[in-house]
């Protein structure tokens, strides 16, 4: 016999191979110094956060970049600090997942503005390409989103979500928390069905029309509204809040379920 031991040793989940490449060595401590403005624009409350909830939040940047490569097309005028704030969006996202990386991505591709998709027949300020495991974000759009960060749309949170589907919603996920995902996912759909919130919707102009166009749209533009327009949302649909929070295990609604 060769071997003995447990198979949840082989079923686990295990992240790619790392394929950072940002340049710059920083500590927890120092990345806070240097980039709390950065990572504040993208998560506002930042600078409130006790300081060891901010060490971990910074932990979590750098783990993103140590993970994940940035590739500049075109002359994107590309800084350390937007990398740093792209990265404080993700981590955002996931901050209710112990396993917060994962491996639908590798590179996140920078254009300095909107491109056109020849395969496609389409133009895109972001997207994302589980085949070649890239997001691509127009920087452009994605510095408006961060400055006017109350509209309810954000391009990085966006495509974030996309990915995170992706590797959620895989029938054979073995990401700990993918059953938790299903689960709200699955909630979701099931309270956009009932006829009265259809009409709630239909009523309301809160839901932008492009959340319609499919299920996994419908999950990121809902995402971009549960960080982006919280008050107006659990006013709105307190149920649907939920949900959302629920598939991505935020501790604010973990909170909010718990009083």
């Amino acid at each position: 016999m060769f071997f003995t031991g447990s198979r949840l040793f082989y079923d686990r989940y295990r992240l790619n191979t790392t394929n950072g490449n940002f340049q710059l060595k920083l500590a927890p401590e120092q990345l806070i110094h240097q980039f709390s403005a950065d990572i504040s624009k993208v998560f506002p409350i930042f600078n409130q956060l006790p300081h060891k909830f901010k060490i971990n939040f910074s932990k979590r940047i750098l783990k993103f970049l140590k993970q994940y490569a940035f590739v500049c097309k075109e002359n994107a005028p590309l800084t350390n600090a937007h990398k740093v704030s792209i990265a404080a969006s993700y981590v955002k996202l996931t901050l209710g997942y112990n396993n917060f990386l994962i491996n639908t991505f590798n590179n996140i591709v920078v254009y300095p503005t909107a491109q056109y998709f020849p395969h496609l027949d389409e133009t895109h300020t972001g997207h994302f390409n589980p085949k070649m495991q890239t997001i691509m974000l127009a920087l452009d759009e994605y510095e408006r989103d961060i400055y006017y960060n109350q509209d309810g749309k954000d391009v990085a949170l966006h495509e974030f979500t996309h990915a995170l589907s992706f590797e959620m919603l895989q029938t054979y996920s073995k990401h700990p928390d993918a059953a938790v995902f299903k689960k709200g996912f699955q909630l979701v759909n099931e309270w956009m069905e009932v006829p009265q919130h259809k009409i709630r919707i239909s009523q309301i102009d809160f839901i932008r029309a492009y959340a319609f166009t499919n299920r996994l749209e419908l999950i990121s533009v809902l995402i971009e509204l549960f960080f982006e327009k919280e008050a107006i949302f659990k006013q709105y649909y307190p149920d649907l809040f939920m949900h959302v929070g629920g598939m991505i295990k935020h501790p604010k609604t973990k909170l909010l379920g718990d009083s």
